[in-house]
């Protein structure tokens, strides 16, 4: 396990956050749980899927209350031109409190160097752009099935 301090996190409202990087302490349950409530639009009927994501990412981050699960980022990069933010979600008891923004600057502190991409949705609309995301508009994609 690694602990990671915060740097200027805003923890005063909720008391002290533990920083971890990797899957330690993670279950899917767990996963899955913070993923209804958050609300993150990942594919959460299926543990076995999630757990896999999980275990083939880059970086995971993970922030914990009280032995409680309450924010958690997920990152695929190649570590030298490009890093995407697959995942940040937050316990909705906890967001407004700096917990995202506090994962946040730890993924961009790790991925150093390379540009970090993501994708938004209408439930997170202008929280990227006041952490310093610049919104694009060539990007393109494609479901592979």
């Amino acid at each position: 396990m690694k602990v990671i301090s915060p740097n200027n996190a805003r923890r005063d409202a909720i008391g002290p956050l533990e920083f971890r990087e990797g899957l330690d302490g993670l279950t899917p349950s767990r996963i899955l749980t913070l993923y209804r409530r958050a609300p993150l639009l990942r594919p959460v009927k299926d543990a076995e899927r999630i757990w896999e994501m999980f275990e083939n990412s880059s970086l995971v981050l993970t922030a914990w209350h009280d032995s409680h699960l309450v924010g958690i980022a997920r990152v695929l990069s190649d570590g030298v031109i490009n890093s995407y933010l697959c995942d940040l979600a937050v316990e909705p008891d906890v967001q407004g409190l700096g917990v995202g923004k506090a994962l946040i600057k730890q993924v961009v502190e790790r991925c150093t160097g390379t540009e970090l991409l993501l994708r938004d949705s209408d439930i997170s609309t202008g929280y990227y752009a006041r952490l310093g995301f610049k919104q694009v508009s060539n990007a393109w994609f494609q479901v592979c099935r």
